[in-house]
């Protein structure tokens, strides 16, 4: 497979020669003032592909073009709806490549293959700083270009930006256009092909051609849709009211290539002859719509694919934290070699993220863990040092057995309660207690039904914020349905397990600035300073006496399973 760190200098360097050959083309012939104005164009149209080579490669730095009249300021140039009155950018093509396909804006095409090139694209979410000529950006929106679209009406309309000032204003929309020198704004007529949304497939048809043609050019890609509002996209960059801003594809060189590709689920599972045979995975947040099957086959495919990169967010760290200070104090130290270790066993950890941080803040146990899959508990075992020993819940097979019975100093379980039914969660706390050591401890967190959480999920589906299983606002990482639990009847189940409770206590019954910061982080401004104002209310009203342990989000159960 072709390496794009080897097709990068390719085209950097094509791009450099040929614009300094252009640059002495461009002297010499206005010291000889040899050519008429028209000579480039003329041999263009009559089909002469001698003149191409160099012209094509124009990166625009050296043309001269007559400036356009820039009112003094942005407000000042838009009407109703983001309209410019004039234009303020400029054209792209400044050249025109064929309309038929025969000819490219970039001559030098590298050579590719086009099955390395399918396999080999990757979205890259770290882009170095040095530009990218426009002569390969040109490139890449003409590959959009020929893209199929709804009866072939062709009404896209590409954007590209590469002005820093125009770029740090897309990037206070949203943090994902901060990311890379060149963001291309995708827009389709707003009135043209809606039906079966064909306008957004057409566009979507585009955006993948762009990306592949950037990959084969050695570039990066990152496709955005959280782009903080699409009208707001639109009136940044002058598009008119009848233009809808589908997406954004961000371009630039590659600062960091993954080597392989993430997991693809397996192709017997998504694909069907002549007529659906298989179980869709829901996108319902309620546990009750979920079969566990279906919920192992989710959770592994997003581990898998992608919430390997999670990483443990700040205000839930802080949590994790202060709560092991209260209910595990011991153990931050790790044991001698010749003492017998402790043993934890962190139950349905799913990407890890918390389980790497238990073995980093109590090194003094030995951490197994227990999992719906062999390969999510594989993935999650190689976070801790050493390894941890893995075993299956709640279906246990020969490969991967369950868990032995009074095994555990420790058996927690952090946020996964919320996911399951209640015969589930019933289920759960049985095995928990049997797990554990006569005195030993079970550990539970979850999200009470009592915390302002309902409330902001009832806030975002109101405001039409972004709907699915994948967006919950749960503690991250949230791999599945989720739905808060009400204290009591959590403290219930335990007593029917026979575990009693030794402890309780909540935390955060506020959302922390940081948390905010990055909720609100697509947000305009104005939501954002109005999501700060009501967080910063919140958490005054909560510092009445006894408010803030009643209306606590995470909550924190020391159980402990009594010696007989």
């Amino acid at each position: 497979m072709a390496d794009p760190e080897r097709r990068t200098p390719i085209a950097a360097n094509s791009v450099a020669e040929n614009s300094a050959a252009e640059n002495a083309a461009a002297e010499n012939a206005a010291a000889e003032n040899a050519a008429p104005e028209n000579a480039a164009a003329d041999d263009l149209a009559a089909g002469d592909s001698s003149a191409r080579p160099n012209a094509t490669l124009d990166t625009h730095a050296d043309r001269e073009r007559p400036a356009p009249e820039v009112p003094e300021s942005h407000a000042e140039a838009t009407q109703g709806g983001g309209i410019p009155e004039v234009a303020l950018g400029e054209p792209t093509l400044h050249l025109e490549a064929a309309d038929d396909g025969t000819s490219r804006p970039f001559a030098d095409l590298p050579a590719s293959d086009f099955w390395d090139t399918l396999y080999g694209r990757r979205s890259i979410r770290k882009f170095r700083a040095e530009p990218v000529p426009r002569a390969l950006i040109e490139q890449v929106m003409h590959a959009g270009i020929w893209a199929p679209s709804s009866c072939n009406y062709q009404m896209w309309d590409l954007v590209a930006v590469d002005d820093p000032e125009v770029n740090r204003r897309l990037g206070a929309l949203s943090t994902q256009m901060a990311n890379a020198p060149v963001n291309i704004v995708v827009a389709y007529g707003r009135d043209f092909s809606e039906e079966a949304f064909a306008n957004i497939q057409s566009a979507s048809a585009l955006i993948q051609n762009m990306s592949l043609a950037a990959h084969a050019l050695g570039l990066g890609t990152f496709w955005i849709t959280q782009t903080g509002g699409a009208e707001r996209v639109r009136e940044a960059v002058g598009l008119p009211l009848d233009r809808l801003v589908v997406a954004v594809l961000a371009v630039g060189w590659p600062k960091v290539v993954p080597k392989r590709g993430p997991k693809r689920r397996p192709l017997a599972q998504v694909t069907h002859w002549n007529h659906y045979a298989g179980r869709p995975i829901p996108s319902s947040t309620r546990p009750a719509d979920w079969a566990p099957d279906l919920l192992a086959i989710y959770q592994r495919a997003r581990v898998l694919n992608g919430l390997r990169h999670n990483k443990p967010r700040a205000w839930e760290v802080l949590a994790l934290d202060e709560a092991l200070a209260r209910l595990v104090p011991e153990g931050r130290e790790r044991a001698s070699d010749d003492a017998q270790p402790r043993r934890w066993l962190d139950v349905l950890p799913c990407t890890g993220v918390v389980t790497a941080r238990l073995g980093v803040q109590r090194p003094g146990f030995r951490f197994d863990v227990v999992e719906r899959t062999a390969e999510v508990a594989q993935f999650v075992a190689q976070r801790v040092s050493p390894p941890a020993a893995m075993y299956a819940w709640p279906n246990p097979t020969a490969a991967l057995s369950e868990p032995p019975a009074a095994h555990y100093d420790v058996v927690s379980c952090w946020h996964r309660l919320e996911g399951l039914t209640a015969d589930a969660r019933q289920r759960l706390l049985e095995d928990m207690a049997r797990w554990v050591k006569p005195g030993g401890r079970v550990l539970l967190a979850f999200v009470s039904k009592h915390s302002y959480h309902d409330w902001t999920e009832r806030l975002r589906a109101r405001r039409g914020g972004p709907r699915g299983v994948e967006y919950v606002l749960a503690p991250d990482p949230n791999v599945g349905p989720f739905e808060t639990l009400e204290p009591r009847e959590v403290e219930q189940l335990a007593a029917g397990s026979g575990l009693v409770v030794r402890e309780r206590f909540g935390l955060q019954p506020a959302p922390t600035p940081a948390e905010v910061d990055f909720r609100a982080r697509n947000f305009g401004s104005r939501t954002r300073r109005l999501a700060h104002a009501a967080a910063t209310t919140l958490r005054f009203v909560m510092k009445a006496p006894g408010l803030a342990s009643r209306r606590a989000r995470l909550c924190y159960l020391s159980l402990e399973r009594p010696a007989r």
